[in-house]
């Protein structure tokens, strides 16, 4: 026999579960369409006379960026992280002027639905890293691609990670904080969101992954990069932060380990910063790593 407490508890089930269905729904919309950052400053603001570029994708994106030309034949390609583009006032301006001043021609686009790029949705680096490799085409057609690296922070380290694997036209890379496994650096991301909300979001969290995944038309085990690992054959370096809390210290010197087995050009720099902020923690010796790393590979 039902009784009135049966169905009202009933009814409770009924809504909590289109809660924990609705926050799942909207959030993964908040995940694969994030704002949009865009700056004033541009490269001539750092002293080094730029171009504005625009690149169309193979399914119709237009990727906005600067090329700026240095006094060496040596090419790098800098990509940012996942809510960030070009304009990041922390680690994209200090890297672009890091590899300027050395003389570097830098290559840096917003990537698609990031910064003034268009896309609707981002893919949190798997059509991206088909974006980059088509950079790298347009550099190519220029002259610019003989002694080409690339270099990435975060989502950027994480498609620096799968270009490298992929493009036999990188010679070097660097990857600073690149995410190891998004589902977890993923339900990082949402840790950091305290209180009530933060404890739905943690309960929806598969549900927030299931609707990113066929909304973004992406399949997230396609981007964990243990995958691409071992067929890294060029000279990397991963920058790691000890307090980083979106990737996990131990993912990366697993991922290094594995690099290692088949590439004994794997460097690991890690220091005792948070999420892509070795660059700002440590600017000078930064600077002499990275450029040491690019002249001695480039």
């Amino acid at each position: 026999m039902i009784t009135e407490l049966s169905i009202l508890i009933t009814i409770f089930f009924i809504l909590a579960l289109g809660t924990i269905i609705g926050i799942a729904y909207l959030a993964s919309g908040k995940m694969i369409k994030p704002p949009r950052r865009k700056g004033e400053w541009t490269p001539k603001d750092l002293g080094h006379q730029y171009e504005n570029i625009e690149i169309r994708t193979k399914d119709g994106i237009i990727l906005r960026g600067w090329l700026v030309k240095g006094n060496k034949d040596k090419t790098v390609v800098l990509i940012h992280g996942y809510t960030s583009s070009r304009w990041d006032e922390g680690y994209m301006k200090q890297a672009l002027s890091i590899l300027a001043r050395n003389g570097y021609n830098v290559a840096v686009f917003d990537m698609r639905a990031h910064g003034a790029s268009t896309g609707e949705y981002t893919t949190l680096g798997y059509r991206e890293s088909e974006d980059v490799m088509q950079i790298i085409d347009w550099l190519e057609e220029r002259n610019l691609a003989s002694r080409l690296g690339l270099m990435g922070f975060s989502m950027g380290g994480a498609i620096t990670l799968i270009v490298s694997s992929l493009d036999p036209r990188v010679k070097a890379s660097v990857a600073d904080s690149p995410y190891i496994d998004i589902r977890n650096s993923g339900m990082r991301w949402v840790r950091r969101v305290k209180g009530v909300m933060g404890m739905l979001l943690r309960i929806s969290y598969p549900l927030i992954v299931w609707f990113t995944a066929r909304r973004a038309g992406i399949r997230p085990e396609n981007l964990v990069m243990y995958n691409f690992a071992e067929k890294i054959k060029i000279p990397l370096l991963i920058v790691a932060g000890a307090r980083d809390d979106l990737v996990s210290p131990d993912e990366i010197k697993k991922f290094y380990d594995l690099a290692r087995r088949s590439n004994e050009k794997v460097e690991l720099w890690l220091t005792s910063s948070a999420h892509v902020s070795s660059i700002i923690d440590y600017p000078e010796e930064y600077e002499k790593r990275i450029i040491g790393f690019f002249e001695r590979w480039l």
